[in-house]
């Protein structure tokens, strides 16, 4: 049985008085601990489709069930990973970390075990006690992976976490991040620009139309074994293929925006 069952039929914005059609007959569906992406041009709606599985939007018509349950709103079995990460910067590693489950009012050990897993799995045991500004880039996207994991999710959302990070940084969380999915096997929809990112991380690609009323243009399976290193032969040849897609769908997009 699928974990997540996606059918939008149509979800709009109000702009300028006008009714702006976002998506328009998403249909999918997500078995469990399968990692997937979407890609689409800028605008498409990547986004807003991940806040509604998330059940942060629930102006759309249409309905997402999360193990057979209708979303009605937000809740832990579905945490959503930020690009900006939402880190507090008062509170150390250790502590953003626990701070979820502190909440939850879990037992001091238990809190303490979850947290020393997490932090051993995501690299940054020896930062426990180190403050968010003191971190690099990459390593902030560590502690928001190991805050979301440590509140063990069915759904783990990441909304283009690593685009604001170098190549070298971004390299070494490719690896890792396929590593934490394979010991986990967290279901995991990820939402990315880059497409060789895409084909590096997921099971299947789902490539959105460009806006407006954007549709699943088409999907792919990476049948690639693991771990995948971006700059690999099989890899390059998945890009390929799915670019072919996307570009034409960019191209809508662009010339939409200079025929205004």
């Amino acid at each position: 049985m699928p974990i997540l069952k996606v059918d939008i039929k149509s979800k709009s914005f109000l702009v300028d008085r006008v009714n702006l059609v976002v998506l328009e007959n998403i249909n999918f569906q997500i078995e469990k601990g399968e990692f997937l992406c979407v890609i689409g041009p800028s605008g498409c709606g990547k986004t807003t489709l991940l806040n509604i599985i998330a059940g942060l939007d629930l102006s759309y018509e249409g309905y997402v069930l999360h193990q057979e349950q209708l979303i009605k709103g937000s809740d832990a079995h579905r945490l959503l990973i930020f690009q900006e990460m939402g880190l507090f910067p008062w509170l150390t590693v250790k502590e953003n970390i626990e701070f979820g489950l502190k909440l939850k009012r879990m037992d001091k050990k238990e809190i303490e075990n979850i947290s020393s897993k997490y932090l051993e799995m995501v690299n940054l045991a020896k930062f426990k006690n180190s403050f968010i500004h003191e971190l690099s880039g990459g390593m902030k996207q560590r502690v928001a992976l190991a805050r979301a994991l440590a509140m063990n999710p069915d759904i783990l959302l990441m909304d283009e976490p690593f685009s604001s990070l170098d190549a070298q940084a971004r390299d070494i969380l490719h690896s890792e991040l396929q590593k934490i999915w394979a010991v986990t096997k967290k279901t995991i929809i990820f939402i990315t620009h880059n497409v060789r990112e895409a084909v590096c991380l997921g099971d299947r690609i789902l490539v959105l139309s460009s806006a407006p009323g954007a549709r699943v243009k088409a999907t792919f399976s990476v049948n690639l074994p693991r771990p995948r290193q971006i700059e690999s032969d099989g890899v390059i040849e998945n890009v390929k293929l799915i670019k072919k897609v996307l570009d034409s769908e960019i191209e809508k997009y662009y010339g939409m925006q200079f025929n205004k």
